[in-house]
């Protein structure tokens, strides 16, 4: 089997539009956290993204307010900044047994260790996995494009993530987001990439 490495603009534009379709879980309040824990201690891979107001400003820093974590049937969109980040997250996140599969990671726990220190164990950075096998274009949408055959969305990327109420796009965008990362890894297995 030939692998295409990379992909046009024009040939992603002509995939069909794709969206995470099942369930998404908004936590906003420290109570929600009692029937999350659980299941994300069930998972053994978790699809792990992050996002943050912008800063259009030089200078200018906005901590992380939402982190997704995915399951196989089930999005949790985490609004940290109004119900914390507990202990129990802090221990999945060292937990090198739950693998966490994330896009272009780095800067993702950089920032979450500002809010909180933590020794990040069983991260796997899709974008560098498919670097180390010679996939030339390593971002989310290409690798959307390239392995899931889908097009996916980046028009609320740059939204306003502390906003009161996250609207339905901004939800559908972020569990997207760790979703996909969840699906191109168990690709990336079927390879033996990983």
């Amino acid at each position: 089997m030939s692998l295409v490495t990379e992909i046009t603009k024009d040939a992603i534009n002509d995939l069909p539009l794709w969206k995470f379709e099942g369930e998404i879980t908004v936590l906003e309040k420290d109570s929600d956290w009692e029937e999350v824990i659980p299941k994300l201690w069930k998972a053994d891979i978790l699809g792990f993204d992050t996002e943050a107001k912008p800063a259009f400003k030089k200078g200018v820093y906005n901590p992380v307010s939402v982190i997704q974590l995915a399951t196989a049937d089930e999005v949790f969109v985490i609004r940290n900044l109004l119900c914390g980040f507990p202990g129990d997250l802090i221990r999945i996140f060292e937990d090198p047994s739950i693998i966490k599969v994330g896009a272009a990671i780095r800067d993702d726990l950089k920032d979450l260790q500002k809010l909180r220190k933590f020794e990040p164990q069983g991260f796997e950075d899709i974008s560098t996995i498919a670097h180390g096998n010679n996939i030339k274009q390593i971002g989310a949408k290409n690798l959307t494009a390239i392995f899931l055959g889908k097009r996916i969305s980046k028009a609320q990327q740059t939204s306003n993530w502390e906003r009161t109420e996250l609207s339905r796009a901004q939800l559908d965008y972020a569990a997207t987001d760790a979703y996909l990362c969840l699906k191109v890894y168990e690709i990336f297995q079927g390879l033996k990439w990983v």
